[in-house]
């Protein structure tokens, strides 16, 4: 009897510990918001993308009305879902590490691209932007390749999006980029034409991509020193 009390003790105190030691792991995981857009192109591989994610990062969804209405919210039952008002977008953002768009329409694209925030996505990602979080898209159902002047906007919405510090990779390298080159952090400043001390204020150990033409002053050379800053020169 004794020992089977013994037995009991011993069991209750490493499913304590068990469950504690999961406890610290969640939060230690990074939080990620992934905004569910209506594009449907590679679904199947975004979702595994994002359980492999998952292991590491601590996944909210979010819903536009096509992504809900689209995909569809069963398939993403795993994880948890988040109803946001763009009154509560800001606060929300202020605890998240990372924004994903891994079905990124090229509705979505076009409205950031110019500006508009006329539901509670576009205005979710308009103040990630303005906050500089790290925001890495899907591309693969927002780019084409059919070389007509159509498909050159369309594109030309992605390079407006990137020039905003969005990283785009495509469905099959979304988890390798946000769980291992991810420490690479990339950003993109092609437009500026000259790069200052003030724009590496709040850059740090990043990567940061340039047109050939642009000039960097020799204070902003000293601070990307400082901050651990590289440059690349995009041809």
């Amino acid at each position: 009897m004794e020992f089977d009390l013994l037995i009991d003790h011993i069991v209750k105190e490493v499913m304590g510990k068990l469950k504690t030691q999961n406890a610290v792991k969640e939060q230690e995981k990074k939080r990620c918001l992934v905004i569910v857009n209506g594009g449907t192109v590679s679904l199947e591989q975004v979702l595994l993308q994002l359980k492999e994610i998952s292991c590491n990062y601590d996944l909210k969804i979010l819903f536009s009305q096509a992504g809900r209405e689209i995909v569809g919210e069963e398939r993403f039952s795993g994880y948890e879902t988040k109803e946001l008002s763009m009154t509560e977008a800001s606060s929300f953002l202020k605890n998240i590490d990372i924004v994903l768009l891994p079905l990124l329409t090229k509705n979505t694209c076009a409205k950031v691209a110019v500006g508009i925030r006329d539901n509670t996505v576009t205005y979710i990602i308009s103040k990630a932007i303005s906050a500089e979080k790290e925001i890495v898209a899907v591309n693969d159902s927002c780019s084409t390749e059919d070389g007509t002047a159509y498909a050159d906007q369309l594109n030309l919405n992605i390079k407006k999006l990137k020039s905003y510090g969005i990283t785009f990779v495509k469905s099959t390298e979304l988890s390798n980029y946000i769980l291992r080159e991810n420490k690479k952090r990339v950003t993109c400043l092609r437009e500026k034409k000259i790069i200052t001390l003030a724009d590496l204020f709040n850059i740090k150990n990043r990567k940061i991509v340039l047109s050939k033409d642009t000039i960097v002053t020799a204070l902003a050379k000293e601070k990307a020193k400082d901050n651990e800053v590289s440059f690349e020169i995009e041809e």
